[in-house]
């Protein structure tokens, strides 16, 4: 009775015996976090040795020229119509803001081109399909300074 004694001894009122659950508790704590650690370790090493080698992508040979892209951008440019910087009561067409710009035509290596040209201080971006010549507006420029929707 010594033995069970020292592991679980009399407690409370009724002198009931209660395991000791911080033993339990302390031991699975520690085994989760053992247990990760190494699976961890398992894993860092794995993806570093799966995906160690570089990957080049397959680059699609353009067949448009930078002037005619731009040509497409400029006839977008002359089709669309915009509001106003603050005043929506009046239209604006794009072609007018940007007739003196120059545009610079960039070719993405996966089939399209990135047409650019400076506004009022913004930078204006359009992407246009090297096949369909389709151009639509690229947003993923961000700016707090007021823009027109081109």
């Amino acid at each position: 009775m010594k033995i069970l004694d020292m592991i679980a001894p009399r407690r409370g009122p009724k002198r009931r015996r209660r395991l000791r659950l911080m033993m339990t508790a302390q031991l699975t704590a520690k085994t989760a976090f053992y247990v990760s650690v190494v699976a961890g370790a398992i894993f860092v090493l794995a993806a570093f040795i799966l995906f160690d080698k570089d990957r080049e992508l397959e680059q699609i040979p353009s067949t448009r020229t930078g002037p005619q892209v731009i040509r497409q951008v400029e006839q977008y440019l002359k089709n669309t119509n915009v509001y106003a910087y603050g005043d929506r009561s009046r239209t604006l067409n794009c072609w007018a803001e940007f007739e003196g710009q120059e545009f610079k035509a960039e070719y993405l290596n996966r089939g399209s081109w990135r047409i650019d040209a400076y506004y009022d201080l913004v930078r204006y971006y359009w992407r246009v399909d090297d096949i369909t010549l389709e151009v639509t507006r690229d947003p993923w420029v961000k700016t707090y300074n007021p823009s027109i929707g081109c």
